[in-house]
């Protein structure tokens, strides 16, 4: 008698464990079938997949927890009662959305070309101004070339080009740069950059290893004989900056 009640209680256990849930995931915006949502039934560990319809079947029992959650999708739970048990879940899934910070996006300019931009913004005018060249006008056509103020225009847009190009230079071929790579200091260092200034075109177009290798190259030269070159860097007149 013993055995078969306890016959009798496994088999109840028995159809407690095997009890199934089935549902159907859809879409919260659309209510389209949502595929493939895992459905994980949190108090088993137990993992299932919808299918191309929506539905799922998984292995639970009232008072277990499921989750439902897919890529894209805001994950959602839900507990199962007896009347879920019976009926069968339909879950939609919401779309998750995501908030970015607000940032302003703007230009990385470079120091100089900051510094740039506002001196063309300060002298703007003086820079826009061009020399007559109308031969309809010639009392304008003649003023213009004998004008001291038209002469000293173009004299201030001659030499605001080469001053923009030096400060171009300058932030390239810097003492600190010479310094790392050559060990000089002080004096020395300006009687280098000054025997050995950098054009203009170089300093634009050369690569971060060929402007060092410029250097490494000119400083070896200097090694060769510096009395020479401080000889000739004393008469030059640009001043290290």
């Amino acid at each position: 008698m013993r055995q078969f009640l306890f016959i009798y209680i496994l088999l109840i256990c028995s159809n407690v464990q095997a009890q199934y849930i089935s549902g159907v995931v859809t879409e919260g915006q659309t209510g389209k079938p949502l595929y493939p949502v895992s459905v994980i039934n949190v108090s088993t560990q137990q993992t299932v997949y919808t299918n191309q319809t929506g539905a799922f079947t998984i292995p639970a029992n009232e008072g277990h927890q499921l989750v439902f959650s897919m890529v894209g999708y805001a994950e959602q739970r839900k507990y199962i009662s007896a009347e879920l048990m019976q009926n069968g879940i339909k879950i939609a899934l919401p779309v998750k959305r995501f908030e970015l910070e607000e940032f302003v996006l703007r230009p990385k300019y470079t120091p100089y070309q900051l510094d740039s931009i506002r001196r063309r913004s300060t002298y703007k005018r003086a820079l826009a101004w061009e020399r007559s060249n109308s031969i309809m006008s010639p009392v304008s056509f003649i003023a213009d070339r004998i004008s001291k103020k038209s002469r000293t225009r173009l004299a201030f847009q001659r030499n605001f080009v080469k001053w923009e190009s030096e400060r171009f230079i300058d932030t390239r071929y810097t003492p600190e740069l010479v310094s790392s790579l050559t060990g000089l200091t002080g004096d020395s260092l300006g009687h280098f950059m000054n025997a050995y200034p950098m054009e203009y075109d170089y300093a634009r177009n050369a690569t971060e290893l060929e402007l060092k290798m410029w250097i490494r190259h000119h400083y070896r030269l200097w090694m060769k004989n510096p009395v020479i070159h401080l000889t000739d860097s004393l008469n030059q007149t640009k001043p290290l900056e």
